[in-house]
């Protein structure tokens, strides 16, 4: 009897290893199975060229006729940068096809999976739902809701504070934590500070320590205050900053080389969801936000967040800068949780992943 999960379970590991961007295309993996024995895998190349259906295709040859398909993500059905995935399964001659779930795009969505079916293909959705339908999540996000998703990052003390009182982070953390920290920087699309943490720690916010490219280095500046020798600016940075920012300060950030971006302000600083609203026009499915406490805060406030990584180290500061700057939750269960956090032990360090649960809001009144 065929094992389907384990086949799809290869076809999941493929996208969690991926070291690529696909965006704005959902990451798919696909394996094409024949006689028990896998001919044919693929992950989806970066945008405009294949996706997994026809790398795993091509990767099986003439073995893909007759042989089964294992793919995360419903295949497309439309024309877009390339041709539909389905056109090219029919003309591969599959035997049969087994979906993870289906495509959130509106585009797609079931559409692939019958025209499948009306070419005589039995094709078969749900296999491994949950774990395909976590690697799709973003996508969902970016797709139906045109905003990136959100993951909060720092690196905190045992006290939950992201620096010392006189503003020292360096380093909170050890190295095998730093460098799993620039691997979350080399899967997302965008990776944004707050104007605090600019000029406090002047990071560069790209990816040294481990394998990618660097992502887009964004920047919250109502004021347009940041120095323009600050190191995360020139090409490839993008500052958000206040409608009524001074125009010579917004011209010197310019002037290095970053884009700037108007965009209102609300009593809180800036508008985050028209910064999240802005980067999904740019392609951005994948946020990585790196503080500090106060754009979290406003994040998590506006309900805008999904997901948060914390390196926690062995360490106590006292009095120092919170991870979140917010006012209490009432009571504890009335509070945020993870749900199903992933911990690893990371040398001296902890890391606790999670998607976020926010409190109803009945719960939240009083927060």
């Amino acid at each position: 009897m065929t094992d389907h999960a384990a086949f799809m379970r290869r076809a999941v590991a493929l996208v969690r290893d991926t070291q690529h961007r696909t965006s704005p295309n959902p990451t798919v993996g696909c394996v094409i199975v024949r006689a028990g024995v896998i001919v044919g895998e693929g992950v989806t190349r970066p945008v405009g060229q294949a996706h997994a259906e026809v790398v795993a295709i091509e990767a099986a040859g003439a073995a893909a006729r007759g042989a089964d398909m294992y793919v995360t993500l419903e295949p497309c059905s439309h024309h877009g940068r390339t041709p539909p995935c389905t056109q090219a399964i029919l003309a591969a001659g599959l035997r049969s096809v087994f979906v993870g779930v289906e495509d959130p795009n509106p585009l797609v969505n079931g559409l692939g999976v019958g025209q499948l079916r009306a070419a005589g293909v039995p094709t078969e959705v749900g296999i491994l739902a949950e774990p395909c339908a976590r690697l799709a999540e973003p996508f969902r996000r970016f797709i139906l809701d045109r905003r990136p998703w959100v993951l909060l990052k720092a690196a905190v003390t045992l006290d939950g504070r992201i620096a010392a009182a006189s503003g020292d982070s360096k380093w909170i953390t050890g190295e095998e934590a730093r460098a799993a920290a620039h691997g979350l920087r080399a899967r997302a699309d965008a990776v944004l500070v707050g104007l605090g943490t600019a000029q406090a720690d002047d990071p560069r916010l790209d990816v040294r320590l481990a394998r990618g490219e660097d992502p887009l280095r964004v920047l919250l500046d109502s004021r347009a205050a940041l120095d323009p020798r600050a190191r995360m600016l020139g090409p490839g940075a993008l500052v958000f900053h206040g409608e009524g920012a001074h125009p010579a300060r917004v011209a010197a950030l310019a002037a290095t080389g970053a884009h700037t971006h108007a965009i209102p302000r609300v009593a809180a600083g800036l508008d985050v969801a028209a910064a999240l609203e802005a980067l999904a026009v740019r392609g951005v499915v994948r946020l990585l936000v790196e503080g500090g406490g106060r754009v979290h805060a406003s994040l998590l406030g506006a309900r805008l967040a999904d997901e948060a990584c914390f390196f926690v180290a062995p360490r106590l500061v006292g009095r120092g800068r919170p991870v979140i700057d917010l006012p209490s939750a009432p009571t504890v269960a009335q509070g945020w949780s993870l749900e199903g956090p992933e911990i690893e032990v990371l040398g001296p360090d902890v890391r606790i992943q999670g998607r976020i649960r926010y409190p109803a809001p009945s719960e939240a009144e009083g927060s």
